[in-house]
């Protein structure tokens, strides 16, 4: 009886709970490897590369073109891919997109040419989420 009550004490004993480490989950804006010489300006909503003028506009993912023209106030000539991974990019400040609404495009495919914002040539780039929100941009 003896070894019985201890046998029963030791299974109680394996049966309680260990603690357990929780870790808090962490969101982060996904990070794009891609060529990209240039100096960055930073501004509420995205970034604005400062690079050649004789340089030329690739998307960062493949996706859908949702709109490619000039009607968006303060962009200049512009471009929005809805990308395969959910998320949007904006392409604004071109001298002139290459590609038009409705066109999918490749990864890394050539959507444009820089174009000049005031007294720089560059290409202004913003990432959104799949609602339309502007993600912060992260620069390390």
């Amino acid at each position: 009886m003896k070894a019985l009550l201890i046998l029963t004490l030791f299974f109680i004993a394996s049966c309680a709970q260990r603690p357990v480490k929780v870790e808090r989950p962490e969101t982060r804006t996904p990070v794009y490897h891609a060529p990209v010489r240039g100096v960055f300006n930073k501004t509420p909503r995205g970034v604005f590369i400062k690079t050649s003028c004789s340089k030329f506009v690739r998307a960062v993912k493949e996706g859908d073109v949702v709109y490619s023209g000039r009607d968006i106030e303060s962009y200049g000539w512009v471009v929005i891919v809805n990308q395969r991974d959910g998320f949007v990019s904006v392409y604004g400040r071109l001298s002139k997109p290459w590609v038009k609404t409705g066109e999918r495009v490749k990864d890394r495919q050539v959507i444009g040419k820089v174009g000049r914002n005031k007294d720089a040539c560059g290409v202004y780039y913003e990432l959104r989420d799949a609602y339309g929100k502007p993600l912060k941009p992260i620069l390390r």
